[in-house]
């Protein structure tokens, strides 16, 4: 899996490239830690080239919405895939965050 992460205007943009399995989870939090540090903006989870989520996945994007809710911004998915989708659903993570298509 790779990661990039830009910031465009009032959004920390987020890029998941690949499957976010259990073994790219620990990079990807290592890959993650200028989320972590934003405090100042919104944060967009591009997911249109994410083609699996597994639960260690998950469990990194709730960090994620917990970060952005607790210094007020919003956490956004964009570009989900049917089956990544129906993973964030299935584990009731979808209504957290605002999507957008």
């Amino acid at each position: 899996m790779d990661i990039t992460i830009n910031k465009l205007d009032n959004r920390l943009v987020v890029a998941l490239i690949g499957d976010f399995d259990n073994a790219a989870s620990t990079k990807a939090q290592r890959n993650l830690a200028p989320v972590f540090e934003c405090t100042d903006c919104d944060i967009l989870v591009d997911c249109t080239q994410l083609d699996y989520i597994s639960s260690s996945g998950l469990r990194i994007l709730l960090s994620i919405f917990k970060h952005a809710h607790a210094n007020g911004h919003a956490a956004i998915l964009k570009g989900l895939a049917d089956v990544v989708e129906e993973a964030i659903e299935m584990s009731g993570l979808l209504d957290l965050f605002v999507v957008e298509k």
